[in-house]
């Protein structure tokens, strides 16, 4: 599996893709630039991605919006945190549980990012 990384790689795909269709490349032709979207990794991205499960985009930017305001960034600032505080800057029950259990896993994103899939989802998996 590759990860896209750079420009270059997003011109490298976009190269392939429009070598081997040419409704794509019709389209790829059209726009400006395909734009490279990489999100940063790390307990904020979980805790983002959790927050913005089972609820509509605008429901989870706003979500997301009140949590970060409020510092509930690190798995540190979650920790010291209790529940009641957690749902008044905008998280559920579950998701204020979720958010603890993630921040009190520790755990180490650079060796998750290295892991093959498998055993990322599974280390993932393991915590409630």
């Amino acid at each position: 599996m590759r990860i896209i990384e750079t420009m270059d790689d997003v011109a490298e795909g976009a190269a392939w893709l429009s070598a081997h269709d040419p409704d794509i490349a019709r389209a790829i032709d059209a726009i400006d630039a395909i734009p490279l979207r990489r999100n940063p990794d790390g307990y904020a991205a979980l805790l983002k991605v959790i927050v913005g499960q089972q609820v509509s985009t605008a429901a989870a930017a706003g979500i997301w919006k009140r949590v970060e305001d409020a510092g509930f960034i690190t798995e540190a600032a979650v920790l010291a945190a209790n529940e009641e505080t957690l749902r008044a800057a905008g998280l559920s029950r579950a998701k204020a549980v979720y958010a603890k259990a993630i921040a009190d896993a520790a755990l180490d994103y650079d060796k998750l990012r290295s892991m093959p899939e498998a055993e990322a989802m599974a280390t993932l998996t393991a915590i409630k």
